[in-house]
């Protein structure tokens, strides 16, 4: 459509009807085969991290189950450091060809939904609450056995998306796990993860380990297990867990480098829209990743209403599928001096120093967190973006800003 300013011969998704049907309940794919908890397990003969691949947290998103199971195969016998697991993560729902069974899987690693899920008797769970005891239970065994021997944990969480458009990574502010997303070469994501209520990966990271959500492309797309699987590649021999010249990751590379295209290497998510059941949300069609958005160019339908952007930017995960807490998201390029400057700052320890600026006060003790008051000068968000504080709750007189962490220097 030309008034939504997508250029004619862009790859439009199906239509929400058909996309849906396809998603929604059309069964696995039949190449899945039998389906278990573990995909795949490699114990290396050599020191290492403990490396945790999630696929299919959502069932309607296959292509992980294949990129791991692949990838464990190949690395199986290479002579590998550390220890690799790779999980489903819905299985109910992988089965049934549904994002979900009535609650988001990956949507519910909060500590206090955590808590009282776990704390309630097992029989009342529901088929979301069931799937999320039994990952939560094998996590909480690889994490305490990582720590136990002294191992880094690192979550490499397979996912794909319902547009199509470029393959992406999320990462959460940290020097580490953006060093890591780096080194794999799709375009990285920040600021994504800390806007979305309750994904694992912000559980894990809060917790002190890292971790990467690798999007590999449009759900039902061939391409996108090629992609995963290539990234999941990349990641293994940067993280030092596959040895060095291992076959598999010698075209991975190269492979993602042709994939990533003209995308900035580095964005951030600044605006997310959000949605409610009943919204009668329906996005423009033809929109994918990356495309270019210019302010107040129309981009959906919300309760009868034209959705219109704020701002300029890139387009990311636009909705057409049924289920969803969140239209879109537009993301704006990140240069290399601000990634060397935030490197930099944290490295010199200069969030010790935020309080001293104006409008700003130091949180509750022993937490990672900065107040910002109501009255705080707008450049002092700058900072606290800068020195990784992304994640903010209200409270009385203004926001409490959090960041995420892992147990090394951050």
């Amino acid at each position: 459509m030309t008034e939504s300013g997508v250029e004619t011969g862009d790859p439009s998704p199906p239509s929400r009807g058909a996309r849906g049907r396809a998603e929604e309940g059309a069964g696995p794919p039949a190449d899945l085969g039998a389906l278990e908890r573990e995909l795949g397990r490699v114990d290396g003969s050599r020191p290492g991290p403990v490396v945790l691949i999630t696929a299919g947290l959502h069932g309607n998103e296959p292509a992980g189950v294949r990129a791991a199971r692949e990838v464990l195969g190949e690395l199986a016998g290479a002579g590998c450091a550390g220890r690799v697991l790779a999980l489903a993560g819905n299985l109910r729902a992988l089965r049934d060809g549904k994002r979900h069974g009535g609650r988001d899987l990956n949507r519910l690693w909060k500590d206090e939904v955590l808590a009282e899920i776990l704390a309630g008797d097992p029989s009342a769970d529901g088929p979301d609450e069931a799937e999320l005891r039994e990952v939560h239970g094998i996590i909480e065994r690889e994490r305490a056995a990582a720590r136990a021997a002294g191992q880094r944990l690192v979550l490499l969480d397979l996912h794909s998306t319902s547009a199509g458009g470029g393959p992406f990574i999320v990462v959460p502010d940290a020097v580490r796990s953006r060093r890591l997303a780096r080194a794999v070469g799709l375009p990285v994501v920040l600021g994504l993860e800390q806007r979305i209520d309750g994904p694992l990966l912000t559980w894990l990271v809060t917790g002190g380990d890292s971790g990467i959500v690798i999007e590999g492309g449009q759900h039902t797309d061939p391409r996108t297990a090629e992609v995963l699987a290539d990234a999941l590649r990349v990641a293994l021999r940067a993280l030092g867990v596959a040895p060095e010249g291992w076959a598999p990751a010698g075209g991975a590379r190269a492979r993602i480098e042709g994939v990533r295209g003209d995308v900035p290497p580095v964005l951030d998510m600044v605006h997310a829209h959000p949605i409610e059941p009943g919204d009668g949300f329906v996005m423009e069609p033809g929109w994918s990743n990356f495309r270019r958005v210019t302010a107040g160019q129309t981009l959906a339908l919300q309760r009868g209403e034209v959705v219109q952007a704020p701002l300029e930017g890139y387009m990311l995960m636009p909705l057409y599928q049924g289920l969803g807490t969140e239209g879109f998201f537009l993301c704006e390029p990140v240069g290399r001096p601000w990634l060397a400057a935030s490197r930099v700052a944290r490295a010199l320890g200069l969030q010790r120093l935020l309080p001293l600026l104006p409008g700003l006060r130091s949180g509750r003790p022993g937490v990672d967190e900065v107040v910002q008051r109501a009255d705080a000068p707008g450049w002092t968000r700058a900072w606290l973006t800068l020195l990784g504080y992304r994640t903010s709750s209200p409270v009385e007189g203004g926001l409490r800003w959090t960041r995420s962490r892992s147990r090394s220097r951050s």
